[in-house]
């Protein structure tokens, strides 16, 4: 697994940068970090000429001002527990594509992005970045928990619902008290009738079928001292992604960790899309986006570090 050495925090000079400044503090002090990236990313402002010309330090003195105002909240915020060197970084355009262009030429590990009340907005961005980024990504709530006793863990059996396992057993070898908890919606196929068994009977079929799939699937793993469990759910007519966001508030859950990508287009769950459409129903819950490439321990480490 690679170490993270480069992050990039995505800053918009709101009061979420204070949870961001806080939460890079504490990734700085549980991980091996080299380099902070906090990017801002600004619109990009049409100034007629005529008007640069007659005051030529208007963008430069925009830009001081606003990495002067970054600064005071990084320096309030937690920001001297930075151990890492850091670099305030502005720049103008599209947020989703400067943030990926960034991420991309600086080739940092990890994206750390704030979620904000669905009234604030930003989903359309979050959607976009961590369906395009190479690396993984966390998306951390105003208002993140102090401790974590349920890990939600969305499962398809795939290579992706792995990875998000391995990283939540590794959560749980260091959090005793922390329980996994994967959901796997099954669903009952639309030619069901022709077996003769009834909905419900097939629906039971279906079910046992996803619990053996669970087993072999977990046995692949060191489950030794591990508070791990099955939640099979029956797919209804509800949305997918809201579906297992409604069943990780019924569990308590303090966190959800997906993989962001799926097997295949007939799989029970589509990972890449839950991810992204969990993203723009869940504002309360840290949600962890693991990619294969960057997967790590350090990344693992950072989450941890937020919970000891």
């Amino acid at each position: 697994m690679d170490e993270i050495k480069k992050v990039l925090v995505a800053v918009d000079l709101t009061e979420m940068d204070e949870t961001l400044v806080k939460y890079t503090s504490m990734l700085s002090r549980g991980s091996k970090l080299q380099k902070v990236y906090f990017l801002n990313v600004q619109k990009q402002l049409e100034i007629p000429e005529d008007i640069v010309n007659k005051y030529p330090d208007l963008v430069s003195q925009k830009n001081e001002e606003t990495k002067s105002d970054i600064q005071k909240t990084i320096d309030k915020s937690e920001g001297k527990g930075i151990s890492a060197e850091y670099e305030i970084v502005l720049t103008e355009g599209n947020r989703a594509e400067k943030i990926l262009q960034w991420a991309k030429s600086k080739n940092v590990d990890l994206i750390i992005m704030g979620r904000k009340s669905k009234a604030q907005g930003d989903g359309i961005v979050a959607t976009r970045v961590v369906k395009m980024a190479s690396c993984s990504v966390i998306f951390v709530p105003r208002k993140f928990p102090t401790k974590v006793q349920n890990l939600i863990v969305p499962v398809d059996y795939s290579k992706a619902s792995a990875l998000a396992l391995e990283f939540s057993i590794y959560v749980a070898r260091a959090l005793p008290n922390l329980k996994i908890k994967c959901i796997n919606i099954y669903e009952v196929p639309s030619g069901f009738s022709v077996s003769g068994k009834s909905y419900d009977e097939f629906a039971e079929i279906m079910k046992n079928n996803s619990i053996k799939s669970f087993e072999k699937f977990i046995s692949k793993f060191d489950t030794n001292g591990i508070n791990i469990e099955g939640i099979f759910e029956l797919h209804d007519d509800r949305n997918m992604a809201k579906l297992i966001y409604n069943i990780a508030i019924r569990e308590k859950a303090n966190a959800i960790a997906v993989g962001s990508r799926g097997r295949n287009k007939t799989a029970a769950v589509l990972l890449g899309s839950i991810a992204q459409k969990l993203i723009k129903l869940n504002t309360k819950l840290p949600l962890v986006v693991v990619r294969e490439k960057k997967h790590s321990m350090d990344f693992i480490e950072a989450f941890l570090h937020l919970y000891r």
